[in-house]
């Protein structure tokens, strides 16, 4: 038979049989490929699977409703950009609903996001006890996302959804299928929240990060892992591990919470750095440079006397006199010291300031 209508024939049973034809890859090196449609700039797209791990009490609820109310009113969330609002169903299977109702009003208030800001692209299928698992219970997800036609589609938890034993990988393998089942029909992304496996967090891998079989970690196609900062309270350790994207550095976010309003949200610190705790981190001190955003955040672009710049460094990072003047030593020697001193001498009198070395060049 001549290979073109061997060819020819191949493909009509193929798609007589529904598999999709293959793709010459001399055409592609003739056309430019469709551009991504990024969800969160740079880190995941529309159809992609997205994981949100973290320990137990880490707030992994509270993060996902910030990170779909940001979507949702198409804002920036914490240290991504998100480019235009979009369409949502979250399927939320653990808080009763009018707690769920009070948490959505709280951080909706505290975010400035009206009901204006959020149109009918925002849907919560409240499924705490309504048997929506397994298989069957993920494609009665699909059938309602037919009528909403999402973008997105999240679940929380993952093991509420999940059926069988979490460590069995052939088990986790039937829901992860469902999910790109569901994916390429809807066209959504799927996100689902996962708890980590017992032990200090901080001491694996962000490819380690989950509990239950490994299947999970080769999934994925984006994982957000919040991690117990090693030093400072309600703060995480925010980190990403991509697929189709380049590495992103990680960040620290905080747990604010207005007493007045009882309104809540997670916020970027940039001015802490990204360490997390381990089960190491009693016994370690770290080392002296992390300590520089803390006098950065204390001194701005000012210049400060000495004794009260060391009384409120003390009061921000817990060191005592010895290991402040072990810092004081390291950030202002070398040619380029990160801070500047200045001394005025006389009789009877002694003063000294201190200042960014670094606002220091800059105004020069």
């Amino acid at each position: 038979m001549p290979e073109v209508s061997y060819l020819k024939v191949v493909k009509d049973q193929l798609l007589a049989t529904d598999m999709p034809p293959t793709i010459n890859v001399a055409d592609w090196l003739e056309s430019e490929p469709s551009e991504p449609d990024q969800i969160f700039e740079d880190t995941f797209d529309v159809g992609d699977k997205i994981a949100i791990i973290a320990s137990s009490k880490m707030r992994k609820t509270f993060f996902l409703l910030q990170m779909l109310l940001s979507i949702a009113a198409g804002r920036r969330f914490l240290a991504w950009e998100i480019s235009k609002p979009r369409r949502i169903l979250h399927v939320q299977f653990e808080i009763q609903d009018q707690h769920y109702h009070r948490r959505v009003k709280r951080m909706s208030k505290t975010m400035g996001i009206t009901s204006a800001d959020l149109g009918d692209r925002f849907h919560i299928l409240n499924a705490r006890g309504l048997g929506l698992s397994g298989p069957e219970g993920i494609s009665k997800v699909g059938l309602i996302a037919e009528t909403i036609k999402p973008d997105i589609i999240s679940f929380d938890p993952l093991y509420k959804v999940a059926t069988g034993a979490e460590n069995a990988a052939e088990d986790l393998k039937g829901i992860l299928n469902c999910f790109d089942e569901i994916a390429n029909k809807t066209g959504a992304a799927i996100l689902y929240v996962h708890h980590d496996s017992k032990g200090n967090s901080g001491d694996r891998d962000v490819r380690d990060r989950g509990a239950g079989s490994n299947v999970l970690g080769r999934d994925y196609d984006a994982a957000i892992t919040l991690t117990p900062h090693a030093q400072e309270p309600d703060t995480s350790v925010v980190e990403t591990l991509l697929r189709n994207y380049r590495p992103q550095e990680p960040f620290v976010i905080q747990w604010c919470e207005n007493e007045k309003t009882g309104g809540y949200r997670f916020e970027e610190r940039s001015d802490i750095l990204p360490q997390k705790k381990t089960s190491s981190t009693r016994t370690q001190a770290p080392v002296l440079p992390s300590y520089l955003p803390y006098a950065v955040s204390i001194l701005g672009t000012e210049e400060m006397e000495i004794a009260p710049f060391k009384e409120l460094f003390k009061g921000k990072t817990g060191l005592g006199d010895t290991r402040v003047k072990s810092f004081m030593a390291w950030a202002t020697s070398g040619e380029h010291p990160p801070l500047i001193t200045r001394e005025e001498r006389g009789i009877g009198r002694h003063k000294k300031w201190v200042k960014d070395g670094r606002s220091a060049g800059r105004e020069s």
